[in-house]
This record gives C-alpha cells, structure tokens and sequence, in this order.
C-alpha cells in the first residue's frame, strides 16, 4: 500500500530518520579520500570554492546520507525521482539537510538537468548514475553530463559497512548497515571532466567513469575481505 497522503508521507520520513540515525550512532566511521578535500566529511570553508558531481550505487545510498556530516549535507544537492518512492526520499533528504531537484531519466529529466545546472552554485551534486530503475551498477550519462556542463570533476564513490543486511528490491538490493559495524566511507580519485562534451567524447568519459566506479568496487571489497589493503591510505581520524 502506497501513502498518498503529503502529511503522512513526512510522518514516515521522519521516523525512518529518526530510527535511521540511532543506528547509524552505533557505528564506526572510517572515511577515506584521495584529497582532504575530496573526503565526505571535509565541510568546505568560504575559501574551498572546489564542488564535485559524487557518484553513489543506488545500493549504497543510505551510506554517505547518513554518514556525511550536516556542514557537508546543507551543502549539497541531490537528483531525486519524482516518482512516489522519490517522495519518500525527497522528504528524508529535507530532513537531513539536503536540497532536492526532483526527476528522472524517464520524467521530468530535462527539466530537472535545467535546475541542477542552475541552481547548484557553491553545492555539491550527488547522483545515482544507476536509478531510479537500474540495470543496477551501469552509469547513465546524466552525471558525466552536468559535470561537463558545470565545469567540475566527477567523483566515485564506495560505501560499505563490515556487516549490513540487504533486503531485495525490484532490481537491486540496498546496504543497511548493521548496529555496532564499522562503516566505510571512501571516495576515489577525482575525474576532471572537460566542458562542453560532444556526443562521442561524452561516451568516452561515460566508459571512464564505469570504469573508475568498478574498480573502487572491487578494491573496497577485497578490502572488506581481508585480501588488500584499503586502496587508498586511510586517515587516522574516524567519526563517530
């Protein structure tokens, strides 16, 4: 049964918030970035004017929501489905923190793509290269896209915790860290991306992208597993 009800749709924001945060209290924060700068929990100052185009597996999304820190949060912006279920999301961004652009690949895209290019000064975007509908783990254009009509660099993203639960979707499955597990938030090496991309170099930096995004895939990992060491050196300061 779907909530149609707005008021009920915060109701049920707040309290998945709410009961979201209290776990995530529980858990160890590792974060882990190529840059200080480029670490989500590096809250930029008047003088940091670098912003980036985060990508995130729509799988691990809940991850960096809850795990970035609320300076970092006020300043970023996120693409959000403007289907019922975006709804939901929507209302818990707001929540948190976040500013909203509502729409898809297959509703209301272009107009969504306007504001994002419009309304973003001074904010990081976030993505989910992946949603709302999958195939999960392959990049759509739409991130590569507004990082080279902006000017700013894409940056991958990894998330995962030494113990979650994943429950089954229609077509991915979403971390849900489990209490009491170490959380590990890492971002890649950023990918300068030029401006004003023509069709074929756009599909060049598309396979790029995947690319990157893959490989941090796999190097997280076979680091969860004991196989590697973290593929980046990692701070010695944690979060709470």
């Amino acid at each position: 049964m779907k909530i149609r009800s707005r008021w009920l749709t915060w109701v049920a924001a707040a309290s998945v918030v709410g009961l979201t945060k209290l776990l995530f209290a529980t858990c160890r924060k590792v974060y882990v970035g190529h840059r200080p700068q480029s670490r989500l929990d590096f809250v930029p100052t008047p003088d940091d004017h670098e912003r980036f185009v985060l990508c995130v597996w729509h799988d691990e999304l809940l991850i960096p929501t809850f795990a970035a820190p609320r300076g970092v949060r006020k300043q970023a912006c996120c693409l959000v489905s403007q289907h019922q279920d975006g709804s939901y999301l929507a209302n818990t961004m707001a929540l948190l923190g976040y500013s909203t652009v509502r729409g898809s690949s297959r509703r209301g895209g272009a107009n969504a793509l306007r504001q994002l290019l419009d309304d973003t000064a001074g904010k990081h975007i976030v993505f989910t290269p992946d949603g709302p509908c999958g195939p999960r783990r392959q990049l759509k254009q739409g991130c590569v896209f507004v990082a080279s009509q902006l000017g700013r660099s894409l940056l991958p993203g990894a998330f995962v915790a030494t113990k979650a639960w994943r429950p089954k979707g229609k077509w991915t499955d979403l971390a849900i860290p489990k209490p009491f597990s170490t959380i590990y938030v890492i971002t890649g090496e950023a990918i300068a991306i030029p401006s004003d991309l023509t069709r074929e170099q756009l599909s060049d930096y598309i396979a790029l992208a995947q690319q990157a995004m893959d490989r941090l895939s796999e190097q997280v990992e076979r680091m969860l597993s004991g196989k590697q060491p973290p593929p980046i050196e990692i701070d010695n300061r944690v979060a709470a």
